[in-house]
């Protein structure tokens, strides 16, 4: 299901919300995980698969 999802980003890259970071975009992959990316004109990158039960960000930030 996580593929899936990411191969929709690849023709998609606004999917999801955008993130809480600036530049940052949230994409729910599974119940329980979210996906953290950003986005230049042609490469999408995912930075992070993040546990819904994490703080996010982290606190330190």
């Amino acid at each position: 299901m996580l593929s899936e999802k990411v191969r929709h980003l690849i023709d998609h890259p606004e999917l999801g919300r955008i993130g809480r970071i600036t530049g940052t975009r949230e994409l729910v992959v599974h119940k329980n995980y979210i996906l953290i990316d950003d986005t230049t004109d042609e490469l999408v990158r995912i930075l992070r698969v993040l546990h819904v039960a994490r703080q996010w960000p982290p606190a330190d930030r």
